[in-house]
């Protein structure tokens, strides 16, 4: 089916190019275009507009917009992380450990990070009415809100400095006053920096949270997939050591040796260094709702399926698991156990191709996986892409298709075209929210995607947003002046929430195919279970049961 709509798209030659009579702003034409101009598109989205053009819209409706400025400011921060909502307060955290414009770059001493507090109360005009400062060297990578908890979970890594219980750990705020967030506890992780989580509340007992959480960067340590109980956040007990963990190492060392042959040519045609090794730590995951498996992507690895069973039903399980061989998985009492136990049993891209495996959702109610790469940098032409996977085969999952763009083709990424480093711009997809015939995914350079997966066979594009970029930010990522849609998008009250990274806070109404059938009230968001439905009736016994520790010899 691709190489059909290639063959469809034909080159793009120098008599395009000769079109072009702007010498102020270059377009850079693709060389392979999708040709399909308008929506839906199959397999291959939209190219993305000259920064010139911007905005580019196809069935949207820009509700509200905030630049995001710090605190007494007005010109837009930039660096913008992640964001969650409860109520009328939406928190945008930071992706850097101090204010944006200070610090020794800008002459003047570093001030804390802040997780912006935004008031949504009207969508069409938001206004930040607070900050709560975190820590001082740390970035706010991640966050998520328990709105009827009155919750608020922030993750915190080391950017700067010495690695700590003291950086890299979790914060739990109570956010009963949404505007003013109270520190009530935090969960240490060393000198271990996590990356991203997956909270998952238990549907049978809605006070018990399970944080899914990875270990990643730096001298990574495994087991890189670690697991804390919450009970009644944000006061209840927490487990303060994990009550799961779960690594392929040995059998899958955590670094490997690659010969550059392995790696494809041309997705190294401007950073032309190919990886001497790669990496197999978890990178994220996500949960079912019923929360008896768990959806691994490993960095290098691929991807894979670990049964749960046991730990989401409080059933007594060995907490630790060690992958030794094709039999340490084969245990059921484990808390967590890969459901096909063959250690190299999973989807696994690279390489060859040059990304991370980053991300991957189920979808609700259907035996499919959304899954997408990540390549960070401006000279990673052609970045990554992503596919739909079929689970109907837990132990077996097979790829069904891809979901791409024009830049993400490895003839695009010559100088003078789409992929060309000069433009400042990347084109991962990064993160999603997921609905049963419907996806949005952050696309960085390439802003908010939404693809139809009614026919998993065959996903087409059928909305785009990419905004203008604010033309004043203190200090832009990257130092581009381009688009950067980084975080998970949010669907509140029947309107979906995301930041620019530089440009700061877009309120949007999808209007496109099956718009009617997303949900018009409630949060929903892809890194929890939220999605869920009700809570099922309560056990008999709400008694904790202690996980058991594994033996430490293999």
């Amino acid at each position: 089916m691709l190489a059909g709509l290639l063959a469809l798209a034909g080159p793009w030659g120098s008599a395009a190019r000769a079109q072009d009579s702007s010498w102020k702003h270059p377009r850079f034409p693709p060389v392979v275009d999708t040709p399909f101009k308008k929506v839906p598109r199959p397999i291959i989205g939209a190219l993305r507009q000259p920064l010139h053009e911007l905005p580019q819209n196809d069935n949207f409706e820009l509700v509200g917009y905030h630049p995001l400025p710090n605190p007494g400011d007005t010109i837009a921060r930039g660096r913008n992380g992640p964001t969650g909502i409860s109520g009328d307060c939406l928190y945008v955290g930071s992706r850097i450990g101090r204010r944006p414009g200070t610090g020794p770059l800008f002459g003047t001493p570093p001030l804390p990070p802040e997780v912006l507090i935004v008031d949504i109360s009207n969508p069409r005009r938001p206004r930040p009415v607070g900050a709560l400062p975190t820590i001082l060297n740390a970035t706010s990578r991640e966050l998520r809100t328990i709105p009827d908890a009155h919750a608020l979970i922030v993750m915190n890594f080391r950017e700067t400095g010495e690695d700590s219980g003291a950086v890299n750990n979790y914060q739990v705020y109570d956010i009963t006053d949404c505007r003013r967030p109270v520190l009530r506890q935090t969960i240490s992780l060393g000198i271990d920096r996590p990356h991203e989580f997956f909270l998952w509340r238990d549907p049978r007992e809605p006070a018990r949270f399970l944080l899914y959480s990875s270990i990643h960067l730096g001298d990574v340590r495994e087991p890189s997939l670690r697991v804390f109980e919450l009970m009644a956040p944000p006061d209840g007990p927490i487990s303060p050591e994990p009550v799961a963990t779960f690594t392929l190492t040995p059998a899958v060392p955590r670094v490997q040796p690659v010969q550059p042959f392995e790696w494809r040519d041309d997705h190294f045609v401007f950073d032309t260094e190919k990886p001497a090794v790669q990496r197999n730590n978890v990178h994220s995951m996500s949960v079912s709702q019923d929360g008896t498996r768990v959806y691994v992507a490993n960095i290098h690895g691929g991807y894979y399926v670990l049964d749960s069973s046991r730990l989401a039903n409080r059933e007594p399980c060995i907490r630790d698991t060690v992958t030794v061989d094709e039999t340490s998985n084969t245990d059921p009492n484990l808390c967590l156990r890969k459901l096909n136990p063959d250690p190299d049993a999973r989807v696994d891209f690279t390489p060859p191709y040059a990304w991370t495996e980053h991300s991957v959702y189920p979808v609700p109610g259907r035996p499919y996986l959304v899954i997408s790469g990540e390549r960070n940098g401006t000279e990673t032409c052609p970045w990554s892409w992503g596919h739909i996977l079929d689970i109907s085969n837990e132990r077996r999952p097979q790829v069904v298709s891809r979901y791409m763009l024009p830049e993400n083709l490895e003839p695009n990424c010559v100088p003078g075209g789409p992929g060309d480093p000069s433009l400042q711009r990347e084109f991962s997809p990064h993160q999603q929210l997921v609905f049963p015939n419907l996806f949005f995914v952050s696309w960085y350079s390439a802003g908010l995607r939404v693809w139809d997966i009614a026919n998993p066979v065959l996903p087409m594009e059928v909305g785009v947003y990419v905004p203008k970029p604010a033309s004043r930010v203190v200090e832009r990522f990257r130092d581009s002046p381009d688009v950067w849609m980084w975080p998970h998008p949010i669907l509140y009250n029947g309107l979906i929430y995301i930041t620019d990274e530089n440009s700061g806070l877009y309120v949007l109404r999808y209007k496109g195919p099956r718009a009617h059938e997303l949900p018009r009230r409630g949060l929903f968001v892809s890194n929890t279970n939220y999605l869920a439905p009700p809570p099922l009736p309560p056990r008999t016994s709400q008694e904790p049961v202690a996980p058991e520790p594994a033996d430490d010899t293999p």
